[in-house]
């Protein structure tokens, strides 16, 4: 399962969020900021959204060519 951690108001998430459901893919998607800066900090990702798939963390555009 892919898990995607993202912010409020965040339009990258949404852009992320949008792609996935084109390409018919299940993700579950949470906006708790803690959540965020705890997958963000153990994989040392700046930026929202972090993708979390099979324990593996990724930034947006890193999961996007794993995609």
């Amino acid at each position: 399962m892919i898990k995607i951690y993202g912010k409020e108001n965040c339009s990258r998430c949404e852009t992320l969020k949008r792609t996935l459901e084109r390409e018919g893919i299940e993700f579950e998607y949470t906006q708790d900021l803690k959540a965020l800066m705890t997958a963000a900090s153990k994989a040392r990702i700046m930026s929202a959204p972090v993708v979390e798939k099979d324990g593996e963390f990724y930034p947006m555009e890193k999961f996007l060519e794993v995609l």
